[in-house]
């Protein structure tokens, strides 16, 4: 026998409606069933913590796979429910897949659910979340719309305004859903909530609150969409499904909508609330042309018995609370999360207060571990970890989306040469601009510092003792000269050369960050080959020795801060050289050899005679005069990357 009000599902359980309606049912003693969607790619793991960390659902939140695609798996879900809540939709304001497409799928799912209800003999009501656009859009010049109207196919096709595909599919799912209940015996609902906003449960920005918040973002190219248009908070929104589960004999269609509300009224709420944003002045806030959207009448549903609780200021309150908790000093994305930087980056970034999006290589064949990420303090609230690859640059749209800042750090090592120079190169071009062209289009990205290499500067015929950011690689050099790593240097080169390029170009601010061998602990499991690097002397390898001779470095985590330095400076420029110190092989030897007696190392006579390259000292005046202090000097970098590797059973 279920506790409680009984059993009951929600579809689409990870949205910002459907987390929230959960939410509220657990706290009204409801026992819930959640469908999420599932993935083909069993790589891509939906973290649903945000669900299971709310009360009481360790003892009264079930979470199932489920898709719109198979309306079949929603069976299991179902089974035993008293009521349904469909709130999962497809959503698809950038047209990617043809409106029909999108509304044979939604129509097709939400018969299928409905079917499923039917089937279990135990589900009393289902209630379907509509929208406002399938009210509004319809050309009529009504000031206030009530159930009685419905946006008009034939006219949104033709007007094509934005998000018209979803409201086809709203539209036509609604009138489906509805004529299926009548035809059926089955007592079906439908909740129409114009833009929804407040504050969410789940981890990632929805999109609602984040056009509703435009002025707060400066997204100045969005305030037409919020000129005059109904706004609801999302509690009042759940409590309205709920309610109409509830309610003895609802009938058909209910509005829910809480204000009309213009930007002139949204401007002097945030004003007068947060006199620190800044926003546009209320003369350019009213010379804003857009879209007047007709109020939606809530009267059938307030007549029933509801109340809404909370008007437009508290509603614009609890979203910019929600947003200021759960951003901290932002969202920012890492590229290459899983390397020896870009791990490292991210631990600093999370103990910094910011949210992080990182992205990991995708490979079905080799799934990869990111515990040593998910484990960080901080990490269950403020890390989403997402796949995306440099061979598709569109694949980072989605972690770029909504950050103030990108770190791009992966990049494609290849020291062996298993690819042509050509191939890594063009690899790490096409990569970097995607990038960059998906953080201009986001429209939110303040600067991306991108994390080029010392090899990216000394890499030429030039004999000089130190070498500053004016010093560029040369490319034909490394082509005749072909040292160990040259594609990599090539590629590093011309990389860096593009995104500096690229950004000057299109008003993107871009800087780059320029580390020698960097070293000290590492987050990662694998030991890193820059870590190995340093560590020759006491791993033994004598036959890269050479290549210590003299050579400049850096610990980890000042390139971290470096990284990090770069996106909080007010107006850095170019490249920045990251150099803590020029090492050599007797430097390392001395303090190797003092602090770990136990190492069995060549004699310091042996290492004198060694033969080698000797590599200039990266200047980082530029970097120190900006402001930036290095903590950590030679003996710090060695004696950290050796406790790590003892740690972790290297040494």
């Amino acid at each position: 026998m279920e506790g409680g009000k009984g059993r009951v599902c929600v579809t689409g359980g990870t949205g910002f409606i459907g987390s929230w309606m959960i939410k509220k049912l657990l706290e009204d003693g409801y026992s819930v069933n959640t469908t999420v969607r599932s993935s083909s790619n069993p790589e891509h793991k939906k973290d649903v913590s945000f669900l299971t960390n709310l009360a009481g659902a360790s003892q009264k939140l079930e979470i199932m796979k489920a898709d719109l695609r198979n309306s079949e798996s929603f069976k299991e879900a179902i089974e035993g429910c008293i009521g349904v809540f469909h709130v999962a939709t497809p959503v698809d304001f950038e047209e990617r897949e043809a409106e029909e497409v999108v509304t044979k799928r939604s129509i097709e799912g939400a018969l299928g659910i409905l079917k499923a209800c039917l089937a279990s003999k135990t589900v009393k009501r289902v209630v379907y979340t509509s929208s406002a656009s399938a009210v509004t859009l319809n050309g009529k010049e009504e000031q206030v719309m009530d159930e009685s109207f419905w946006s008009d196919e034939e006219y949104i096709r033709t007007s094509k305004q934005f998000g018209w595909s979803y409201a086809i599919s709203k539209t036509l799912t609604e009138k489906a859903v509805l004529e299926f209940g009548d035809k059926n015996g089955l007592q079906v609902v439908t909740v129409i909530p114009p833009l929804v906003l407040g504050p969410f449960v789940c981890p990632k920005l929805p999109g609602s609150v984040r056009s509703s918040l435009s002025l707060v973002f400066g997204e100045k190219e969005r305030f037409g969409y919020i000129h005059e248009t109904p706004m609801v908070h999302v509690d009042d929104v759940a409590r309205a499904h709920i309610f109409l589960l509830e309610h003895p004999n609802p009938k058909g269609r209910y509005n829910c909508s809480a204000c009309l509300a213009t930007i002139e009224n949204m401007f002097e709420i945030v004003s007068a609330r947060y006199p620190q944003f800044q926003l546009p002045s209320l003369d350019s806030v009213k010379e804003v042309k857009g879209l007047k959207f007709p109020d939606l009448s809530s009267k059938k549903l307030i007549d029933a018995g509801f109340e809404f609780e909370y008007g437009l200021e508290q509603t614009f309150v609890d979203a910019i609370e929600c947003c200021k908790q759960k951003a901290g000093k932002g969202r920012v994305c890492v590229t290459g999360g899983t390397g020896f930087i870009g791990s490292w980056i991210i631990k600093r970034l999370l103990d910094n207060g910011y949210s992080v999006n990182a992205t990991v290589r995708s490979n079905p064949e080799h799934k990869k571990d990111v515990s040593f990420l998910t484990n960080f303090g901080g990490a269950s609230q403020k890390l989403q970890i997402m796949k995306a690859d440099l061979n598709k640059p569109e694949s980072f749209k989605e972690a770029i989306e909504g950050c103030i800042g990108v770190f791009h750090v992966a990049t494609t090592v290849d020291f062996e040469e298993r690819e042509s120079e050509e191939v890594l190169t063009r690899r790490s071009i096409d990569g970097a601009l995607g990038i960059l062209k998906a953080c201009l289009t986001c429209k939110t990205v303040k600067r991306v510092v991108y994390t080029s290499s010392a090899s990216a500067v000394f890499s030429s015929s030039k004999e000089e003792q130190v070498m500053d950011e004016s010093f560029w690689s040369d490319v034909e050099y490394l082509r005749t000269s072909k040292p160990l790593g040259w594609s990599y240097a090539i590629s590093k080169t011309l990389t860096e050369k593009a995104v500096l390029e690229f950004g000057d170009q299109n008003g993107l601010d871009v800087v780059t960050l320029t580390p020698p061998i960097v070293f000290g602990p590492f987050i990662c499991p694998q030991l890193p080959p820059s870590v190995r690097a340093a560590l020759y002397l006491p791993f033994g390898d004598k036959d890269r020795f050479a290549y210590l001779l003299q050579t400049p470095m850096v610990h980890v985590d000042d390139v971290a801060r470096a990284h990090i330095f770069l996106l909080q400076h007010p107006n850095p420029k170019g490249r920045y050289n990251c150099a803590a110190c020029l090492a050599t092989i007797e430097n390392m030897f001395e303090i190797v050899s003092a602090r770990y007696p136990q190492f069995q190392l060549p004699s310091l006579d042996s290492l004198k005679e060694i033969k080698g390259p000797k590599f200039p000292h990266l200047s980082s005046k530029k970097l120190i005069d900006s402001g930036f202090k290095f903590e950590c000097g030679l003996e710090e970098m060695l004696v950290d990357a050796i406790e790590c590797c003892k740690e972790k059973g290297y040494l």
